[in-house]
């Protein structure tokens, strides 16, 4: 598998690849870097790429506890200075998403495109009925304190449909390694306690750095009528996405990467 070994191996903590300007890669929850792959290689081509996994996560570091988003964006910051980037364009998916906003909210972003990004709450009763969703999930994979992991093989047919509208155009061994992932996440049960959920994030307004939010047509993990009204600023962007999925660089590799240097591109031109 491409940049990321074989499906059933455990993925190293982060990828990093390329140069250029630094680019930072934020995954969702549950996931790895490795949703990353189908853009790798294209983003790696002109840019210093930086691909982590969260901790708690499949091949991540151990988490602090408890694991919260803000303690998520910690890592992600110390990271940034441990890598010697005060900025870097960023971009997250979901999860990764809010944690780019986030980031950005700190000033560490020269750049935000946010795909499918979690936080951004119509109201907080939208937030609690996506949580009490995950929730009735969750065991079904074996997410509970007492639950034994499904096996990845049987958990394809679920997992893949809800991150991708054509799952049939997912890679296998990508297919595999993200039902593999899902198993393996450690700190659901604390981030689903995290009392910042229901607020979401509430800075959108005050960047002012290029920032892209783009929403999947057929996001069936977090679709259109739970995030509040979004309104387009001179550094706001919101674009739809037709024909894909939650994680939409599984199935349209080369829109996504376009996207992205479309954003960069308002930052180098700013």
């Amino acid at each position: 598998m491409a940049a990321g070994g074989t499906a059933d191996a455990v993925p190293e903590p982060l990828h990093r690849s390329g140069r250029g300007e630094p680019l930072l890669l934020l995954h969702g929850v549950l996931l790895t870097w490795q949703s990353w792959i189908p853009v790798l290689d294209d983003l790696s081509a002109d840019h210093d790429v930086l691909a982590p996994t969260f901790p708690g996560h499949w091949g991540g570091p151990e988490a602090e506890h408890p694991a919260t988003v803000t303690s998520l964006v910690d890592y992600i910051e110390q990271l940034l200075d441990e890598t010697g980037w005060p900025t870097a364009h960023i971009v997250g998916n979901s999860l990764g998403g809010w944690i780019a906003l986030e980031l950005a909210a700190r000033g560490r972003a020269r750049s935000v495109t946010a795909i499918a990004p979690a936080g951004l709450w119509r109201t907080p009763a939208a937030a609690d009925s996506l949580l009490r969703r995950f929730l009735a999930f969750a065991p079904l994979i074996g997410l509970t304190p007492d639950g034994q992991p499904a096996v990845p093989s049987m958990l394809r047919p679920l997992v893949v449909p809800l991150l991708a509208h054509r799952p049939a155009d997912v890679p296998n061994p990508l297919a595999k390694s993200m039902a593999a992932a899902v198993t393996r996440c450690t700190i659901t049960a604390e981030l689903s306690e995290d009392p910042t959920l229901p607020t979401g994030f509430t800075h959108l307004d005050d960047l002012k750095m290029p920032t892209t939010i783009l929403l999947p047509e057929h996001d069936r993990v977090l679709p259109p009528h739970v995030y509040a009204p979004l309104t387009p600023t001179p550094a706001i962007e919101i674009r739809h996405l037709p024909g894909v999925g939650h994680i939409p660089m599984l199935e349209a590799p080369a829109s996504i990467t376009e996207e992205i240097r479309a954003t960069i591109a308002r930052a180098d031109t700013a």
